[in-house]
């Protein structure tokens, strides 16, 4: 889990279909300095495993990504930059899955999409 080692929580909105959560990078975790030393960059895997672990937190029950439908990242995530993100997500069961779509921001701006199955 990366809750409260590479991340923070600091709010949950949850607006009709839309659960928000707002969180915290920390821009001290280990990671950063080995990816990239001197210009950090939250790692792709880093933002779907937080996303997965917001929709665990949600449903709550630990669940695993069973298929990623696709994934975009339209701009670079620093935890300078982009200390507090968003993630927006949207989910809907079927039977023994679930469908997520998030869509990640910062300050309003979308900077990643993810559209899995989770189970």
């Amino acid at each position: 889990m990366l809750e409260n080692k590479l991340y923070l929580i600091e709010h949950k909105h949850v607006i009709k279909d839309t659960i928000t959560y707002s969180i915290r990078q920390n821009k001290s975790n280990e990671i950063f300095k080995a990816h990239f030393p001197g210009s950090p960059i939250t790692p792709g895997a880093c933002l779907i495993e937080i996303a997965k672990e917001l929709c665990e937190k949600h449903i709550g029950k630990q669940i695993q990504v069973a298929f990623v439908k696709s994934v975009k990242f339209i701009n670079i995530i620093t935890p300078i930059a982009n200390e507090f993100l968003d993630f927006a997500i949207n989910i809907s069961q079927s039977e023994n899955t679930y469908q997520a779509k998030v869509q990640i921001l910062s300050e309003g701006n979308v900077y990643s999409k993810i559209n899995f199955e989770l189970a």
